[in-house]
């Protein structure tokens, strides 16, 4: 009568004394957790990574504009493009940027040229731009470039958070160089002329320059082969040997001069 009224007990004593698969158990009950952790710890480090580079493009572009001493909107977008290579290998196309330059002077501000690429233009030209006093007083007499970096991270897994995240970062510089006009109304044009005229006015210069060297070519060449045929000779071939160098050199020189920031 013993024997079966044990045998419960026994089995329940045989079952939390057997150790066989505890291991796999134990596998089973940690790998949610360790999945978990690797994944979102893989997210935020990606995360991290994102408004790092926003940091950087932000602090080239300010940087970039704040060393000029004349700036138009074409410039600045030129600028933007840097981003590229300091966004890789994440979307640059993602990412908005926007670019205010603001004029201090004793304590007020005034925006003189603002422009966004992928973003809303935060402030017009004429209107006041709130800047922190330590950099009011700073800045007071100059111009002070502001770049706004934005960029909408999707996590890979969406295991810590499933949502978009918005990272944003701001650089701030003062201008190297004392200008008086500093900036671009919103047509884009420099605030001492318009890019036209001054690409026009290039161009004839180069165009001139170019004539000129030419004429003188062409004259040299007729002289050498004025004299005996072996000489006249090789002086033609020379000539063509030099104009054929000009001719190099004044290409890269016109592409770099009409349009200074591309090169």
């Amino acid at each position: 009568m013993s024997g079966p009224r044990n045998f419960p007990i026994k089995t329940l004593r045989q079952f939390f004394r057997n150790r066989r698969g505890i291991a796999a158990v134990e596998f089973a009950l940690i790998v949610p957790v360790l999945m978990l952790s690797y994944l979102g710890a893989t997210d935020v480090t990606q995360g991290l990574a994102v408004d790092r580079k926003l940091g950087q493009v932000a602090s080239t572009v300010s940087d970039l504009v704040a060393q000029e001493d004349s700036i138009t909107r074409d410039q600045v977008h030129a600028f933007f493009q840097s981003g590229i290579a300091i966004m890789r290998p994440f979307d640059f196309e993602r990412t908005k940027l926007r670019l205010t330059i603001i004029e201090v002077d004793d304590g007020s501000t005034e925006v003189t040229g603002a422009t966004a690429r992928n973003w809303e233009i935060g402030a017009s030209n004429g209107q006041s731009y709130d800047l922190p006093n330590d950099l009011l007083a700073l800045s007071d007499d100059r111009y002070v470039v502001v770049a706004d970096v934005s960029y909408d991270y999707a996590p890979m897994f969406g295991t810590v958070f499933n949502n978009t995240v918005s990272l944003e970062q701001r650089s701030t510089h003062v201008t190297r160089k004392d200008v008086d006009d500093f900036g671009f109304p919103p047509d884009g044009s420099p605030v001492g002329g318009g890019l036209l005229e001054e690409i026009v006015e290039t161009a004839e210069d180069i165009v001139d320059e170019v004539a000129g060297g030419e004429s003188e070519g062409s004259s040299g060449g007729d002289g050498s082969s004025s004299g005996a045929g072996s000489s006249g000779d090789s002086g033609s071939s020379g000539g063509s040997g030099s104009s054929g160098g000009s001719g190099s050199s004044g290409g890269t020189s016109l592409l770099c001069r009409l349009l200074p920031f591309l090169c």
